[in-house]
């Protein structure tokens, strides 16, 4: 539209004239229609606009001589060599220069050589500077795009050299934690179960000898309440075949390339009572009453929900079992709509009633990892985890987290 407003300005103000006499508007406005078509699909189409425009304008030019049609003439050249195939652009490229030179060479030798000059340089304004202006802007683009695709290429390069040391570094980790904790755990489980297998030989043995009433006070004690040395044992065989079974799960996954989110055996909400059940043995040996709070059924949450639920209550447990004095240790669970809340608290005390001053760094050797761990898991998943001494109940030992369940569905 603003080709065709321009176009006819042109002529109100002129008029296109032809070998010094006026021509009907109607056969004026047609080229520039025609050429204003063109234009529509000179993206799309740049050969069939330049073929089209060629034709107009030369028939143009031979009739009536008007300015309007041979500027939409330098769009269509301009569009030919910026959208255009490669041929099209070289086609167009010696063509312009080819026309040029022939119309300048034809007018120097057929009229005045100012006359022929001045129009060749006029030609070539409007033949050559267009396609080479959209040549100029396709070479650059063309780099543009080949620039972005080299840097495209080297971000992958990189996300392959990132992703392949980070699988060497998984698989290194994986093979220490076989060959050391792993081989650990093994010779904890043979050991505890060759010492209870020694054990029930030994009880069965003695069993036969209290028939003729030697061991008889021995084979009542069997038959009574068990040893506590032997339940400790099997609470030993127990945890390290399970410490051993996860141990070997998580060397799987560590030399694998598999997310999060896959399919693997993780610990679940509805295990943490089995968890207590497990650390009950080592409590009452430390003088130590586990009570829990867990609803009657817990939440559909996401695995890492529950992964970091069951982790941070195994950790604050075991912190249980190594620091705190005698007493009650009470383990709550609330699950609401948008969040998991986790409490463990217990007894902070020395057996004189004086407050442990020691900061918890300093307990044992090592300490503090298993906290910055937890808070460390509460945070991937966006909740927030807090351990320390309980304001509101003097001398006892607090770690509450509280995991959000809606962003984490």
């Amino acid at each position: 539209m603003g080709f065709f407003a321009g176009c006819l300005i042109l002529y109100v103000l002129g008029g296109p004239r032809v070998m010094g006499g006026d021509i009907a508007a109607w056969q004026a406005v047609i080229p520039v229609l025609v050429l204003c078509a063109a234009t529509a699909f000179r993206s799309t189409l740049p050969p069939l606009a330049v073929a089209v425009g060629t034709v107009t304008v030369t028939v143009e030019m031979t009739s009536s001589g008007g300015l309007g049609p041979v500027l939409i003439y330098t769009d269509l050249l301009y569009a030919a060599a910026l959208y255009g195939a490669t041929w099209l652009c070289r086609l167009l490229q010696v063509g312009t220069v080819a026309v040029t030179l022939a119309t300048t060479i034809a007018l120097v030798a057929l009229g005045n050589r100012s006359e022929g000059v001045t129009t060749g340089v006029i030609v070539a304004l409007l033949l050559i500077s267009p396609v080479w202006t959209g040549v100029l802007i396709r070479n650059h683009k063309e780099q543009a795009d080949a620039e972005r695709e080299r840097a495209a290429q080297i971000n992958r390069l990189a996300e392959l050299d990132r992703k392949t040391v980070l699988q060497t570094e998984r698989t290194r980790m994986a093979r220490e934690l076989h060959d050391l904790v792993a081989n650990h755990l093994s010779a904890i489980a043979i050991h505890s179960s060759a010492v209870l297998s020694l054990t029930e030989a030994k009880r069965a043995a003695e069993a036969d000898k209290g028939e003729n009433g030697e061991k008889g006070e021995k084979g009542e004690r069997g038959d009574g309440e068990e040893d506590p040395v032997l339940r400790a044992l099997a609470v030993i065989r127990e945890n390290s075949v399970q410490g051993l079974t996860e141990m070997r799960r998580m060397v799987v996954l560590l030399r694998s390339d598999r997310g999060v989110d896959d399919d693997w055996d993780r610990p679940q909400l509805n295990a943490l009572g089995a968890l207590v059940e497990q650390a009950r043995p080592a409590a009452d040996a430390a003088a130590l009453t586990l009570h829990t709070e867990f609803p009657e059924a817990f939440p559909e949450v996401s695995s890492v929900i529950e992964v970091t639920a069951y982790r941070i209550v195994q950790e604050a447990l075991t912190n249980v079992l190594k620091h705190a004095a005698a007493g009650r240790v009470r383990i709550r669970c609330e699950a609401g709509v948008e969040q998991l809340t986790i409490s463990v608290d217990s007894p902070l005390s020395r057996p004189d009633g004086r407050v442990r001053q020691r900061p918890v760094a300093q307990l044992t050797t090592g300490a503090g990892a298993g906290l910055a761990g937890m808070s460390e898991r509460a945070a991937l998943v966006g909740g927030v985890f807090d351990a320390g001494p309980d304001r509101t109940a003097p001398g006892r030992w607090r770690v509450r987290a509280v995991l959000p369940l809606t962003q984490n569905s």
